[in-house]
């Protein structure tokens, strides 16, 4: 993999998680936390359509690289145009802890 240059990080995208509480009345409250707002670059890595049931489906799936940051897990969400996308895996580019590039994935139902 190519070191991205850090002019290509030009997408501002918000880092977070789900957590789950229990409010008042004793029920749990799913709430979300945004850990950071960071610049990212993002690339498009797969897309694919599958019948998961009756329903038609589409997955789509996008690298964000950003700088290095060790508080980012998979399972945590990714905030861009307004879409969420789930954290699926974490690779790094030199193993210098200077870029991360974040694989998500998010399912749509098209019919």
């Amino acid at each position: 993999m190519k070191i991205p240059h850090p002019g290509e990080l030009h997408q501002l995208v918000e880092i977070g998680r789900t957590v789950h509480e229990i409010n008042e009345n004793g029920f749990p409250v799913e709430t979300e936390q945004v850990i950071c707002q960071v610049w990212a670059k993002a690339e498009d890595c797969d897309s694919r359509y599958f019948t998961s049931g009756d329903a038609e489906n589409t997955e789509r799936g996008i690298w964000f690289t950003i700088r290095w940051r060790n508080d980012v897990q998979p399972g945590m969400w990714v905030l861009w145009n307004g879409q969420k996308q789930v954290i699926t895996e974490i690779g790094e580019y030199d193993f210098k802890r200077r870029y991360l590039r974040l694989t998500t994935k998010v399912v749509k139902g098209v019919r």
